[in-house]
């Protein structure tokens, strides 16, 4: 199958164009511009320029079946408006222009890679699925969920991804400044609390999943969640992260409100929400209808 791939550069997007050609599909790999790529991963990528409301993708469409849609700017900088403007230009107009593109020349399936965050920022007691009510609350969020009601509406066999946070090698985020912090942390960690349930997914776990998604067959269609099957809390999520690292430390059991004290303390209030909060999915829904099974458990991924 030819499938063109946008965001080829990206962290997701990158693993994926791995994954698609391994999985012996032809990718278009498509880039803001050439230069910004190694001369290795140059050949069968294409430049298309900004990602917005009048990009021409024509060229890069051609004889295309399926759209794997990966592109997702950075929003850190900036004040608010400025950050809402261009996740309203890339995200939602951008993703809106492709997808009308993608059905006038005759795609038959666009993957769209969205968040979760889109659904907002905690599950509570219970985990997400797709039935629960979306409450984005920044402009990232509120335009994933935007771009994701363009593609289900306007796209060719549409299916939207949402997707906890993502680490891999190489990866950044909140896994990795935890991981940088338990390399050089004392031997005795007051960060044992298990009163929360948080997913994440590794980046091979997630392009399998993605490349399942492309192969789809006609008729399989909606929204999905994913995740690396196994929601974690704080203290279960830093064991793990030790027994990767191969480091001995006791992690001391504390309450709620001592960890988000000492966590806020040191790192600010918005890692102690995180690493309090639950935030945890259930993704039974994109196994049974996939047929999908993450290559790595959680362990292993980590």
């Amino acid at each position: 199958m030819k499938v063109l791939l946008t965001g080829a550069n990206g962290y997701v997007g990158r693993a994926a164009r791995l994954a698609l050609e391994n999985a012996g599909h032809r990718v278009v790999a498509a880039v803001r511009a050439l230069d910004r790529l190694p001369a290795h991963r140059r050949a069968g990528a294409l430049a298309v320029g900004d990602v917005d409301a009048g990009t021409d993708w024509d060229a890069a469409l051609e004889g295309v079946e399926a759209v794997l849609h990966t592109v997702s700017p950075p929003l850190s900088e900036g004040d608010e408006a400025a950050r809402r403007a261009v996740a309203r230009r890339v995200i939602v107009e951008g993703t809106g222009r492709l997808a009308g593109r993608a059905r006038a020349a005759g795609v038959r399936r666009f993957v769209f890679v969205s968040s979760l965050k889109a659904m907002g920022e905690e599950s509570g007691a219970a985990p997400l699925t797709e039935a629960d009510e979306p409450h984005p609350n920044d402009a990232y969020a509120e335009a994933k969920l935007a771009a994701e009601r363009v593609v289900l509406t306007d796209a060719p066999g549409p299916i939207v991804v949402r997707c906890p946070a993502v680490y891999g090698r190489a990866s950044g985020g909140n896994v990795r400044q935890m991981i940088e912090f338990l390399r050089r942390a004392p031997v005795v960690l007051p960060l044992g609390y298990a009163g929360n349930r948080r997913s994440f997914i590794h980046r091979d776990n997630l392009v399998s999943a993605l490349v399942r998604c492309v192969e789809a067959p006609e008729g399989v269609a909606g929204t999905f969640l994913v995740s690396d099957g196994e929601a974690v809390s704080t203290a279960d999520l830093v064991r793990r992260m030790l027994r990767a690292l191969e480091r001995r430390a006791l992690v001391l059991p504390v309450p709620r409100a001592v960890l988000s004290a000492l966590v806020s303390a040191r790192l600010g209030p918005e890692a102690a929400r995180r690493l309090v909060q639950s935030y945890a999915v259930d993704d039974r829904a994109i196994r049974a209808a996939f047929g999908w099974g993450r290559p790595h458990d959680p362990e292993r991924a980590m």
